[in-house]
Parts: structure tokens; C-alpha cells; sequence
């Protein structure tokens, strides 16, 4: 439906998108919820409690929880963050990030009431950083949203076959969708990004993320004298849609994505697109170098897409 529609609007999508993602867009929706946001942040404290409620990719879902973690530690609250994103879960007032990570006591949440979070922008009157360190990032998710043995015994299992239990290289292509949020990379350039890589590092073992079986085929085809590993659960009955929007079940979905960000992690190199995913492997494993293919439609200036090219940025001036 989305691709339909941008192909439909064809030299207006571009602008359409940057005005349905802007500053002054995103403020306006936020003003619908403050008297709500701003009776439930006040009733809840010593807590700072937010539910993640609107469907987006797993990337996505993590970035906006690091930031309120930020928050609320800045602002001496205990962060509880939830999430009842339909894409993850099937009851649709169950939260999905405490299946699989981090030990979030819910039984202390039972009497408040969640701030609702649609975008960063629903939390526009609170003055949140919109920036944070990709070390502080890496701290935040490790003491608060650290995998679950759901998620790790899985990654264990696929890593028992690898040598010393990591890639040689890993490489996230999202295709399908993520053209609405940024221009797609032809399938060359990103072989290109290999074999420059390979010219100068031994490899054999290739962790490969990506919802475009074309994609996959061809950089298989490509490169024969590697080794390819991929983790997919479930067939979509619509390969064009983002798999996070597909009819896979929720819990699938949400146990792929979350293996997949750790496996892209498991590395020394990742050569990625501009992605939410991608850019929580990185601050998984801050010792992750990468390269990024491409950027977002808005000039990849949100977090941590910009963290994460200006070191990649300081790399290369180095």
C-alpha cells in the first residue's frame, strides 16, 4: 500500500514525506495528547512510565526507549517503559519488550497509568534530549533492556557453528518499505562495499539481515566463496511489505528482529543502510565498525543515525 502510494506521488512523495516528518507537523499531533501526557507524568512520579503504543520497527521502538530512559534518569525518575505495539503482540494491552528483554517488574506499574509515546514528538513539552552518546547508549540498554535466554539461547545456537562464535562481516539491506524513509541502495554498491572490504580483511562468514529475498539471492549469487547466515521466522504472504508490517505472527516477528540485531552486532564490520534496526547493532557493540550506504529523506539527522556517521565520519579522517 505505502510502496503503491509513492509510486502514485511519484516527484511529491519526497517533499509530502519531509512535511508529514517535520518539526512543526509532529508538535501539532503532540498538542492532542498534553493534557493527558502531562496528569499521567505527574501521578506517576517517583516513575517515569511510557508506553511505546504506535506500531514501528523494532529499531524504532528500542531507539525511543533508550531516549526516555535518558530522561528519566536526568530528571532523577525510575524508567518503566512498555510497549504495546500491535506489531509485536497480540493483546493489544500486553507489553512485548518484557517477553524478551530487559526484568521489568510490572507488578509495580499496576496502578499507574502509562504516558502514551506515538512519536519522540508526543513528549515535546517535557524539553528530552534528542541526542544522546552512542557509550551512553550502549550503557542504557544493558542496564535496562539486556536480552532474555528467548532471545539468547537462540543466538547461542546459530553462533555455535561460527568460528570463535563471531562473523567476518555482517550486512543489513532493507529494501521493501524503507524507501519511504530513504533512497534505496542498488544491489552493486553494496557488493562493491563488500569486495573493498574483503580486499583488505579474510573472510568467509557473512551475517546477512535483510527482508528482500531478491537482495539475497543476488548478493548470494555474487559472492559464492562466502558463507551466508540468516535468521527468518514465518513466511509474509506479501513479500513488498516491511516484515514488522507483515502477517507474520507477532511473536515471530518480534524474535527475529531482536536475534537479528544481535547477530548483526556479532562482528567486527557491518555495512548497513540507514536503519533503525542497524543502528541498535551498533550500539549494542560499540567496537561495531560501519559503513552506511545511504541516507534517510530528511538528511539522516535524527538519533542514532547522526551518532553513528559522525564517527563513522572521524574514521575516515583519520
Amino acid at each position: 500500500m505505502k510502496i503503491d502510494k509513492r509510486k502514485l506521488l511519484g516527484p511529491f512523495f519526497k517533499p509530502l514525506s519531509k512535511a508529514k516528518h517535520s518539526r512543526a507537523s509532529r508538535i501539532l499531533i503532540a498538542l492532542v495528547w498534553l493534557p493527558s501526557q502531562l496528569l499521567r507524568h505527574h501521578y506517576n512520579k517517583p516513575h517515569f512510565f511510557v508506553n511505546i503504543a504506535s506500531p514501528k520497527g523494532m529499531g524504532a521502538v528500542i531507539t525511543e526507549a533508550l531516549l526516555m530512559c535518558h530522561y528519566a534518569i536526568q530528571n532523577n525518575l525510575t524508567p518503566n517503559i512498555i510497549s504495546t505495539n500491535r506489531l509485536y503482540t497480540q493483546n493489544n494491552n500486553s507489553d512485548f519488550i518484557s517477553n524478551y528483554l530487559g526484568c521489568l517488574a510490572t507488578n509495580t506499574l499496576s496502578n499507574m497509568k502509562a504516558m502514551q509515546l506515538q512519536t519522540l514528538w508526543s513528549f515535546y513539552h517535557l524539553n528530552m534530549a534528542e541526542h544522546i552518546t552512542l557509550e551512553e547508549s550502549n550503557r542504557l540498554f544493558w542496564t535496562y533492556f539486556p536480552p532474555k535466554p528467548i532471545i539468547t539461547n537462540i543466538i547461542d545456537k546459530i553462533l555455535s557453528d561460527i568460528t570463535n562464535q563471531q562473523f567476518d562481516l555482517s550486512i543489513h539491506y532493507r529494501g521493501t518499505d524503507k524507501a519511504l524513509e530513504a533512497p534505496l541502495v542498488s544491489f552493486e554498491i553494496y557488493k562493491n562495499a563488500v569486495l573493498d572490504y574483503q580486499a583488505k580483511n579474510n573472510i568467509e562468514s557473512v551475517f546477512l539481515a535483510t527482508d528482500d529475498a531478491d537482495f539475497e539471492t543476488y548478493i548470494k549469487s555474487q559472492l559464492p566463496n562466502l558463507t551466508f547466515t540468516t535468521y527468518n521466522l514465518g513466511l509474509p504472504s506479501d513479500a513488498s511489505r516491511g516484515r514488522h508490517f507483515s502477517d507474520i505472527s507477532p511473536e515471530e516477528k518480534a524474535i527475529e528482529a531482536i536475534v537479528n540485531i544481535f547477530l548483526l552486532a556479532k562482528s567486527p564490520f557491518l555495512i548497513r543502510g540507514a536503519s533503525y534496526m542497524s543502528a541498535i547493532s551498533k550500539i549494542i557493540n560499540l567496537e561495531l565498525k560501519t559503513v552506511t550506504l545511504n541516507r534517510t529523506h530528511w538528511g539522516s539527522t535524527g538519533y542514532p543515525e547522526m551518532e553513528i556517521l559522525a564517527e563513522e565520519d572521524n574514521q575516515n579522517n583519520t
